[in-house]
């Protein structure tokens, strides 16, 4: 993965996905839960984020690209097809690392019986922002991939 957008994903892990994920632990947890079972919980949940990012960050980084080429020729988002299995794995990386922090959203339609064409739209100005505020001139970045 190119090294910018390795920070980047990074970046959106720890300040947006893991807040989220501990926040959500917190809250399923209840006030009867010691806080040593919650600390566990989160480390768990930090654990299996970063599985995630090391399984698809190429896909995030692939992805990332491609759908910044469909941008830059005026596509409203990125199709990608369930039945092959590099835009799977895309699918499964933008959704994990951009829809779930709301910054791109997605939407699916059947293709055939237990088959997807999966739609995701980023938020440029939004995942821009972000990148920039982590240190990453996303454009720039993306221009030179």
């Amino acid at each position: 993965m190119a090294d910018g957008l390795d920070r980047l994903l990074h970046a959106l892990v720890e300040r947006r996905i893991m807040r989220v994920d501990e926040k959500n632990v917190e809250l399923t947890a209840g006030s009867r839960v010691p806080a040593e079972t919650v600390d566990a919980n989160q480390t768990i949940e930090a654990d299996r984020e970063r599985h995630r990012v090391a399984e698809l960050g190429p896909a995030f980084a692939d992805g990332l690209r491609r759908a910044y080429a469909a941008h830059r020729a005026g596509e409203p988002g990125l199709a990608l097809d369930d039945r092959r299995a590099d835009e799977n794995a895309i699918a499964d990386a933008l959704v994990q690392f951009l829809v779930r922090p709301h910054l791109a959203t997605s939407h699916s339609e059947q293709t055939e019986p237990n088959h997807y064409l999966y739609h995701v739209a980023v938020d440029w100005p939004r995942l821009t922002q972000f990148a920039s505020e982590s240190g990453l001139d996303l454009d720039a970045e993306l221009a030179r991939s």
